[in-house]
């Protein structure tokens, strides 16, 4: 690390020398531009030039040795790695492949297949990182799964019809932003700065917070989904409240309340008999994501 002096010229100028080596090593001389990012702690990033993303392709080839379950799996994590381009080669003829991966492509958001041919797929992003808020993204998985619950409700009330299949294409939508939020972070976290939108991130820890809370939520709605499959009479409203009393804390971060909550959801959980049936074992199980969201919460308040 090196230390350098703030001087102070003209009526109204401060200014700090660049490194000499690090202006030879990147080509540049007087009169370039170079350009700076204010990040979220404080601290300035220096590019040389003016600093630009080039878009990032990956090329995934997809042969017969893998199941259509790795090829699917294949893609989503080529689109959470931040991929802006997936070229998806087919080694040979494979039908059932080239349905389960063209049904995902276009079920992730943002992403467009511009190319279909017989051994061939490309898609695109046409996601602009820049203006994703990930607290309207959280906002938005807190909104659907309130909703599941709704319709867990209406189930285990036996009054079910056409509510199942609306919990699962519920679920669906959940996945689709909890793998959005995954690629919004990790192309945070490949950048030089770690600003966004929200004012939610302060610091890398942040991200790293968002995705956490996110992944408990997303497996929140995965045990709804189990209980909805096996039904019993669980307190879905207490559920209800509970969540949306924690996913509040995600901005308001009032430490007291999160206590308050992380100790009435520890009680609840050890009060429950989870060994009853598939259901209150789910019971239990979301209580304890909702005790993991306070706690990292409480990380990252003590930022």
């Amino acid at each position: 690390m090196e230390f350098r002096k703030i001087q102070f010229t003209g009526r109204s100028s401060y200014i700090v020398s660049l490194p000499k080596k690090w202006v030879k090593e990147q080509g540049l001389k007087q009169g370039d531009i170079i350009s700076m990012v204010i990040n979220p702690d404080g601290s300035i990033t220096i590019f040389p030039g003016k600093h630009k993303e080039r878009p990032k392709t990956k090329i995934l080839k997809i042969q017969k040795k893998y199941s259509p379950e790795m090829a699917i799996r294949l893609v989503i994590s080529a689109y959470i790695r931040g991929y802006d381009t997936l070229e998806i080669v087919l080694e040979d003829e494979m039908p059932l492949y080239k349905i389960s991966i063209r049904k995902i492509l276009q079920s992730l958001p943002g992403v467009e297949i511009v190319l279909d041919e017989q051994h061939r797929i490309v898609a695109k992003s046409l996601l602009d990182e820049g203006e994703i808020n990930l607290l309207e993204l959280l906002r938005r998985m807190k909104a659907i799964v309130l909703s599941m619950f709704g319709d867990l409700d209406f189930i285990i009330r036996g009054q079910d019809g056409e509510v199942l299949r609306d919990i699962n294409d519920l679920e669906n939508e959940l996945d689709r932003f909890y793998f959005l939020i995954i690629r919004a972070v990790n192309r945070l976290l490949s950048k030089k700065d770690v600003s966004e939108e929200s004012g939610l991130v302060k610091r890398p820890f942040d991200l790293m917070g968002i995705l956490l809370i996110a992944r408990n939520v997303e497996r929140i709605g995965d045990h709804i989904i189990r209980i909805a499959e096996n039904p019993d009479k669980i307190n879905v409203e207490y559920l209800k409240t509970k969540f949306s009393e924690m996913l509040n804390q995600v901005d308001v971060r009032d430490l007291d309340k999160v206590d308050k909550l992380m100790l009435e959801l520890s009680k609840e959980a050890k009060a429950t008999d989870y060994k009853k049936s598939i259901a209150m074992d789910s019971y239990r199980r979301i209580l304890e994501y909702l005790e993991n969201i306070g706690e990292v919460i409480i990380n990252m308040a003590i930022g």
